[in-house]
């Protein structure tokens, strides 16, 4: 009688106790090593194919087959066919956590089943004797392989222990008696599940695995050494450490809890130091032996710390993982986000494939989830332009467009040329300052109108100017600069506007300390008599001062009007620019033109609002209000239209950049329109109504629009929406520089 699936499962359903007419264990005992592959191979793949064969839970036989398998010693088969059961359980407990990996995004050490770790499981079942056996014998080289054989021969195979899970097999560690290659005294035996040997790509890419990445000698190499390999299994060396997954998943323990606005979460700097450059260095080293992975991802990549931030990564797994071209085509499940699309689409290799799974993982690395359309996620934009330029660059969907703007020489290794780009990002970083950790001096500071940004800004600058080693380089110093000047102009004007009006309000109050200045004053300018001269001189005859209630409007308002500004251009728009590369386009250039004019003009009209009402004419302060608000929402719109016109235009090219739906972040700079529209409504008219003396009682329209200011727009559009708004003009504004880009590609002549 030819062997089955179906009569192992009578026989799994008759010793666990369940009633199965005509099916005895002993049935079982004939089977021969060829039967019993056979049917492994035969197990579905997924619980849903399994659960319709045989109308019964996986998790659910696996639980009652743990049971009888742990209990006692006499409700047991004859030990070879106990061993060649055990394995099948070991396959079910395998396949259960590949399922779990793949289409939950569990990390291996997460999966659980029969209430105990799955790799527990595994541990106990390897630990058997008789299924020690089982293995040994399931997956013993055929008399055609030589190479194979000989190494087979050198294993310890009693001392057989299971290591880890992967998503299509277990991997088993050793010991040598006499290795013919190996050079190392223990081993790791990747095993293939045997339902994946089904698939004639995966048995291809297991059987040649040594003949295409097989370099014992090579032990400085990134990749493990490989002694030999068969149709289901692969040798190679024991590389002790954790995992790239285990070792983030550690260190993201040790971390703070994320704050409560996912937007706010910090890039980890250290771990894009230390862990992304080693990769980059890995991979670089790769190059350099003319080899490439095709399947980077966290669980591929081994830790080892070789001493205080010195970290090297090694790589296994080598070649595509053929079940990605399985998954639903455009979404990422389990690690298969980290493989490149044309890699899941066609289920092969791709000469650019590893650079999308280098942005990938440098985003992991970063502590940052990854988005389910595979954009670089805003946390990115709001800190780091450069970084997230560089991610664009790796991760687009179109592999002819990536390092589109990422300055490279194509005759050179990418991956060295890429280090050094994101070294300098990460330096940049560094000196940025909000990464670190937040004390409440710190936060404290935060509310400030400033927030810092000057010094970030000359922080920068420096940190740019020790980078500069091309023409790239050059224009990113310049851009720093340029924003620096524009950050460090706006924060002068708005604080001496601010001490200004101050002052004027302590000479109000009849404050003495102020006499001391306005004497040095007179002093330097050789004045005798009242006042101070020329900024006295030119306040009108019917604007009196002192005069604490007359002018108490006046001071309230610009008062809180030069904060507002103060923080709304430092905090929102001194780090955006929409000008890093001009486009083409008339239109386009003319939109990107308006909005840069927009946002460099809040660093200097604010000021002039609160200054002119404060030295010449106190019953200015309506118009100036008006002005003011008016002004901001004009640059609100260009900045809109801009932002607009280039993500359509990204699309209609199929940047894959920026994001096909609703952009959340530029939702937020679009829900200040009717913000703003609203307040306008009564700021016109009863401004409108106080010029022409209809109304009398300015000081508590003085008052509402303070309170507007201090309690609107100071904490929430220049504070809590801040970040929203970074992110949403820095993406469109790189999606900008990337069609620029792009057109140039397109109509640069062609090679000779």
């Amino acid at each position: 009688m030819r062997a089955t699936l179906e009569h192992l499962a009578g026989v799994v359903r008759e010793l666990t106790g369940r009633a199965a007419p005509g099916v005895r264990p002993e049935i079982l005992d004939g089977w021969r090593v060829g039967d019993w592959q056979a049917v492994l191979r035969d197990v579905p793949i997924d619980e849903r194919a399994y659960a319709d064969r045989f109308q019964a839970s996986r998790q659910h036989e696996i639980e009652l087959l743990w049971a009888w398998w742990s209990g006692p010693a006499g409700a047991r088969v004859r030990p070879r066919t106990a061993g060649f059961l055990g394995f099948y359980l070991l396959t079910l407990v395998a396949m259960h956590s590949s399922d779990r990996m793949r289409f939950h995004g569990d990390a291996p050490w997460e999966v659980t089943v029969a209430g105990r770790a799955a790799a527990d499981l595994s541990v106990d079942l390897v630990a058997d004797p008789d299924v020690r056996r089982a293995l040994a014998a399931l997956h013993e080289p055929g008399a055609g392989s030589t190479q194979a054989r000989a190494e087979w021969a050198a294993l310890d195979l009693t001392s057989l222990e299971f290591y880890r899970h992967g998503t299509t097999s277990i991997i088993l560690t050793g010991r040598v008696t006499a290795p013919s290659r190996g050079r190392t005294a223990t081993f790791a035996l990747k095993c293939v599940l045997h339902p994946y040997l089904t698939i004639p790509a995966v048995v291809d890419a297991t059987r040649g695995y040594h003949a295409l990445h097989g370099r014992p000698d090579a032990e400085e190499s990134p990749a493990v050494p490989v002694w030999a390999s068969h149709d289901s299994w692969i040798l190679m060396d024991l590389v002790r450490g954790p995992t790239l997954a285990e070792h983030l998943a550690r260190r993201a323990a040790e971390q703070p809890a994320p704050p409560a606005r996912e937007i706010l979460r910090p890039l980890d700097t250290p771990a894009l130091r230390d862990l992304g450059g080693a990769l980059l260095a890995a991979l670089a080293e790769l190059e350099r032996e003319g080899r490439r992975h095709d399947d980077l991802a966290p669980s591929n990549i081994i830790v080892r710390d070789d001493g205080p931030g010195q970290v090297r990564l090694r790589f296994v797994d080598l070649g595509v993982n053929h079940l990605h071209a399985r998954t639903i085509t455009g979404q990422g499940q389990g690690e298969s986000v980290y493989a490149a699309p044309e890699v899941r689409r066609d289920g092969a290799g791709h000469p650019l494939a590893d650079l999308y799974s280098l942005g990938a993982l440098l985003i992991t690395v970063a502590g940052i989830p990854q988005t389910p359309d595979g954009t670089v996620p805003d946390q990115f934009y709001v800190t780091s332009v450069g970084l997230a330029r560089l991610l664009e660059d790796l991760t687009d969907a179109d592999p002819d467009r990536r390092l589109l703007v990422t300055p490279t020489d194509p005759s050179a290794p990418r991956f060295a040329q890429i280090g050094r780009v994101f070294a300098d990002e990460v330096a940049i970083l560094e000196q940025d300052g909000r990464e670190r950790p937040r004390g409440t001096l710190q936060r404290l500071r935060d509310l400030s109108p400033g927030a810092g940004t000057v010094a970030r800004e000359r922080r920068k600058v420096q940190a740019r100017t020790r980078q500069v080693r091309d023409a790239t380089g050059a224009a990113h110093l310049r851009q720093a600069r340029r924003l620096q000047r524009w950050a460090w102009l706006s924060a002068a004007l708005l604080w001496c506007a601010t001490a200004l009006v101050v002052t004027w309000w302590s000479r109000d109050l009849g404050l003495s300390w102020q006499a001391r200045w306005f004497d040095m004053a007179d002093e330097v300018s050789g004045r005798s008599g009242l006042g101070l001269m020329f900024l006295d001189d030119v306040r009108a005859p019917d604007y009196p001062v002192p005069d604490p209630w007359g002018n108490l409007p006046v001071r309230l308002v610009t008062f809180t009007f030069a904060l507002v500004s103060a923080r709304l251009y430092l905090n929102v728009f001194a780090e955006l620019s929409t000008v890093w590369a001009l486009p083409r386009g008339r239109r386009a250039r003319a939109r990107a033109v308006a909005a840069e004019v927009g946002l460099r003009s809040l660093a200097v009209l604010p000021a002039l609002y609160v200054v002119l009402p404060t030295l010449v004419q106190r019953d200015w302060w309506p118009q100036g209000t008006l002005v003011g608000h008016v002004t901001f929402a004009v640059v609100v719109q260009a900045c809109l239209w801009f932002a607009w016109d280039t993500n359509a235009r990204a699309r209609a090219a199929g940047l894959s950049s920026v994001p096909k739906g609703e952009i959340a972040t530029l939702g937020r700079l679009a829900a200040w329109q009717p913000t703003v529209a609203v307040y306008l409504v009564p700021i016109v008219a009863i401004g409108t109504l106080l010029s022409l003396g209809l109304v009398q009682d300015e000081l508590v329209y003085a008052c509402f629009v303070s309170l507007i200011n201090l309690g609107i727009f100071y904490p929430k559009s220049a504070g809590t929406d801040a970040p929203y708004i970074r992110a949403g003009m820095n993406r469109a504004a790189l999606a900008a520089e990337r069609l620029e880009h792009l057109e140039r590609t397109r109509t640069m002549p062609a090679m000779p």
